[in-house]
């Protein structure tokens, strides 16, 4: 899994310790893995009740809290300054809430950060990320986004649109559904627009923020290099396996139905209420953000998604009938 890391970071910078948060996730994975092959010094955090294994990096330290817990934080950021905070969940499970998480979660971090002198936080958030309870797990992002912001620590703080790459869930579930199934249901009109960026180049951003101090106290919103609906999203998946897959249009109130259903009888929906909402509006930037602000061009969802060939008709099946198996979720 090696990246291309781009600039490497300076002196200064390489010399720093970072603590990565979430570090076993999708995102944290890459994250740890580009700052390594920086140079920089790289604690990665882990959860010692978590099902992913710790992060198999030579040259990083692993140590264990919880965003739940408050008191966990002291011992992970002695000696620490910058943190890459990535903890967040896209599903509810329990008493684990988008607000105890993504919020309360982040605002604990954070004032551990300041209480150890943390000298730069980088914050993964959502493109529209907003206060509005009708739209729960934005409504959390944008409150973990004020925790950072007023903490007083110099921070960046980057909303992503829809991630890619082995290991993702958004594209790995829809795959399961095409190869299940020659029709595809469509929520709605499909002309929703996503912005697709491949987890590589997201970690790419995230480390090289650390590195511009003209970033810190702004919120920036990156993606891919083009727009898709999601119906073309389904073609790109489509044409990946070698075919085409006739789309379905389901009315939203008829989708929204379905959908409260498989959450009532389903472990792992492979679509969710909250999911559903957000469906309303566009997840896009700007389109050349990233090429101008961190110097590079994103790669395209197009000829980068052959993992999906990985995803067996078994798979599939367990994916529509809401078991997704674990080696495919996002973490």
């Amino acid at each position: 899994m090696r990246h291309d890391i781009g600039e490497p970071l300076s002196t200064e910078r390489s010399a720093w310790r970072v603590l990565v948060t979430g570090a076993t996730g999708f995102v944290g994975r890459h994250v740890v893995q580009a700052l390594v092959e920086q140079g920089a010094q790289v604690r990665a955090v882990a959860h010692r009740n978590g099902h992913e294994p710790v992060v198999a990096v030579e040259g990083i330290e692993v140590c264990y809290a919880d965003v739940t817990e408050p008191g966990s934080w002291q011992a992970a950021l002695e000696g620490v300054d910058a943190v890459i905070h990535l903890v967040a969940i896209i599903r509810e499970r329990g008493d684990l809430t988008f607000d105890k998480v993504n919020h309360q979660g982040t605002a604990y971090v954070v004032a551990a950060a300041r209480q150890a002198g943390v000298r730069c936080f980088v914050h993964l958030s959502a493109i529209g990320s907003k206060d509005d309870p009708k739209f729960p797990y934005l409504q959390s992002k944008a409150r973990g986004e004020q925790a950072v912001i007023q903490s007083g620590i110099p921070c960046t703080l980057i909303r992503g649109s829809i991630l890619f790459g082995q290991g993702d869930e958004f594209i790995n579930t829809l795959a399961g559904v095409v190869r299940v199934s020659p029709l595809v249901p469509v929520a709605g009109d499909g002309k929703t627009r996503f912005q697709p960026m491949h987890v590589q180049d997201m970690a790419r951003c995230l480390v090289r923020a650390l590195e511009l101090d003209d970033l810190r106290g702004q919120t920036i919103e990156i993606g891919g290099p083009a727009y898709l609906t999601y119906e073309q999203i389904m073609g790109v998946i489509a044409r990946t396996y070698g075919g085409w897959r006739r789309s379905v249009h389901v009315p939203m109130p008829v989708m929204r139905r379905l959908v409260w259903v498989m959450e009532k009888t389903m472990p792992h929906p492979p679509a969710t209420t909250h999911q559903l909402s957000m469906l309303a509006f566009d997840n896009i930037a700007q389109l050349d953000t990233v090429e101008r602000v961190f110097g590079f061009t994103p790669r395209p969802l197009e000829g980068n998604i052959d993992y999906v060939h990985g995803v067996s008709f078994w798979d599939a099946v367990r994916i529509v009938i809401g078991f997704m198996p674990r080696r495919i979720r996002d973490h």
